[in-house]
């Protein structure tokens, strides 16, 4: 699959994911104003207002940064460079994980040995006091 495609799938996914953010802005926006009954029961060829507002404005907001030039370029780069990336082996990922796993323990009960020491510090100097 060529760079340009998965670049133009990804902002595809990306204006869908803006289009469901905004819809539902529009949505609290249109509701707070006028209360329930306000231009959230609006439709317009069967299709809600805010659903339309929403729409709209990430089409519009996909369209201006994909003909910014910058902005497709930088995307374009991070496609081309994201194919660079070496992978790890099953073997080197099961590695990679035990070491991980292991020190997590290792420093969590570290950690939980400091706590019992300066309970019982705590404990002992309180109890000077009484």
């Amino acid at each position: 699959m060529s760079d340009r495609r998965v670049l133009g799938f990804c902002w595809l996914l990306a204006a869908v994911f803006v289009a469901v953010v905004l819809t539902d802005g529009a949505e609290w926006l249109f509701r707070v104003p006028l209360g329930e009954t306000g231009l959230v029961k609006q439709t317009i060829a069967g299709v809600a207002l805010h659903q339309l507002v929403g729409a709209g404005l990430a089409a519009v907001i996909a369209i201006v940064a994909w003909k910014h030039e910058e902005a497709f370029a930088f995307c374009l780069e991070t496609v081309q460079e994201t194919r660079k990336v070496v992978w790890p082996t099953k073997e080197e990922t099961r590695t990679h994980t035990t070491v991980v796993i292991i020190t997590s323990v290792v420093i969590a009960l570290m950690l939980w040995g400091f706590d019992q020491v300066f309970k019982r510090l705590f404990s002992i100097i309180l109890s000077l006091g009484t």
